[in-house]
């Protein structure tokens, strides 16, 4: 087989993954330019020059809106793009999205007013939640079986190459910004509107790259496209119907068509058939998302700055080039051994490594914070690393991977975004009530609940979530239907 096609596809979308991270990572090195809040290492306030543009919040208010309105917006997108992601398709879903990544990172690089920042980033969130799920689905239906778990892990690997990039590039674009004060330099303040101009090249990529790459050909079957979608599997795989292994895929396209011509295409009673059936797949897709949310890695990248400290490192570009380094280097093992070590034991083995550094995490500030020892800083970089090596490895993209693999193929759109929006919701109520709760149960109780939270990911994955490498979608759900039918949890076959 010649599967060039299938890996330029791939490519091609991996670019709204790429906005993933690139949205994910704008505020890192903007955020203190935006607010007038630069300071020396020693803590001091390095004023920006009278009348900048770049200074544009006055408010805590403003800036804490502009951080979370983008988590807003996409769980808008994730929710209302999973009816359009199965009307229009997913090659047009994310076409249809590259225009609003560019039109909001030109009003961002343009906006004079705060309000217009917010409204900017609720509709890139919009773009954003559309795109977060219409990703790993294109990419798990186009993907040839064999490399479905290497192609999918490459949606994480692109996210992490996201956000490392957006905060390498801003500290490329830094300006002196007209201050006056003795210590600004020419690096003091990040450009942050170049930064947002700088987005619109892959923005335009996503649509043009996507405009030229092939429709999934087991959504086209779904809709009644058999000559469309054949000719579409052909081209994917590079080879003619008389290979054995596109006999396979060709015949499960064919019993896609016939399912859909018998129970109504596009009908509401065929959805809600759909999902009853696959409620099951529907609980692990959710649970997997939340799990993912609550296990803390928000709560890692928040207090980055603080744990590094007590380590000795003060200088906050080193911290954040750090952990993202770390990303991006785990997440790349993380792609080239999914297939060979499987989804649930990567899952097992990184939510067990997560649960782990947690612990230790929480152990550092307790001896901190409860008996004074000030020189156990090194326990809070190693915890704080291997947390971040381990989410990166499995969790971070393994939830998403499978949930495109899990659901029948007339609701895998509809459920992906579903369990997507959830993903945005618990995002967004980490980051907004993280400093209540560390208020609340202290920084060690709060690690240590977050430990908690990764045991039980551990038992979940163990007990209900099955191993789906090497496996086709009709397989996936043939094993489903087994377990709907005995009633078992055990999820090994």
């Amino acid at each position: 087989m010649n599967h060039t096609c299938a890996v330029l596809s791939v490519s091609a979308s991996l670019f709204g993954a790429l906005l993933f991270g690139l949205s994910l990572g704008f505020s890192g090195p903007s955020i203190d330019t935006m607010k007038n809040n630069v300071t020396t290492p020693g803590g001091d306030l390095i004023e920006i020059g009278a009348g900048s543009s770049l200074f544009i919040f006055h408010t805590t208010t403003e800036a804490s809106l502009f951080g979370s309105m983008l988590n807003i917006g996409a769980m808008v997108g994730a929710l209302g793009g999973g009816p359009l992601n199965e009307k229009i398709g997913r090659k047009w879903s994310l076409v249809g999205a590259s225009p609003l990544f560019v039109l909001t990172s030109l009003w961002i690089g343009l906006a004079s007013a705060a309000w217009q920042l917010i409204v900017a980033r609720v509709i890139m969130g919009i773009a954003l939640g559309m795109s977060s799920f219409s990703v790993p689905t294109y990419v798990g239906e186009v993907s040839p079986t064999k490399y479905r778990g290497l192609l999918g892990a490459c949606n994480q690997l692109a996210i992490t190459i996201g956000i490392l990039l957006a905060y390498v590039l801003g500290l490329a674009f830094r300006t002196r910004a007209g201050s006056i004060d003795p210590n600004a330099t020419s690096t003091t303040f990040c450009n942050w509107r170049l930064l947002s101009f700088i987005y619109i090249i892959p923005s335009a990529l996503l649509g043009i790259c996507m405009f030229f790459a092939p429709e999934s050909p087991r959504w086209l079957a779904s809709k009644s496209r058999d000559e469309a979608a054949k000719a579409v599997l052909l081209r994917l795989r590079g080879v003619d119907d008389t290979h054995p292994e596109v006999k396979a895929e060709l015949a499960a396209l064919d019993a896609i068509q016939a399912k859909s011509d018998a129970e109504g295409r596009g009908s509401i009673k065929r959805t809600l058939k759909a999902l009853n059936r696959s409620r099951m797949q529907f609980f692990i897709g959710i649970m997997l998302q939340v799990l993912q949310q609550f296990a803390g890695v928000n709560g890692i990248i928040f207090y980055q700055t603080s744990i590094f400290q007590a380590a000795g490192i003060n200088n906050r570009d080193e911290v954040a080039l750090l952990v993202m380094a770390v990303q991006v280097g785990v997440a790349l093992i993380g792609t080239l051994i999914v297939d060979k070590a499987g989804r649930r034991v990567l899952l097992i083995s990184a939510a067990t490594g997560m649960c782990i550094s947690a612990v230790c995490e929480g152990l550092f500030f307790y001896l901190r914070d409860v008996s004074g020892n000030q020189h156990v800083g090194w326990l809070a970089i190693v915890a704080a690393l291997c947390y971040i090596a381990s989410f990166s490895v499995g969790v971070g993209g393994i939830p998403w991977l499978i949930l495109a693999e899990l659901f029948p193929d007339e609701v895998r759109g509809l459920a992906a975004s579903v369990a997507t929006m959830i993903n945005w919701l618990c995002s967004f109520l980490v980051t907004q009530f993280l400093t209540q709760i560390t208020d609340a149960i202290t920084f060690y109780g709060t690690f240590w609940l977050f430990a908690g939270v990764c045991l039980i990911m551990v038992l979940f994955v163990v007990l209900m979530v099955p191993e789906t490498k090497g496996r086709t979608f009709e397989e996936i759900q043939a094993y489903f239907q087994r377990r709907y039918r005995f009633g078992s949890t055990h999820s090994a076959v």
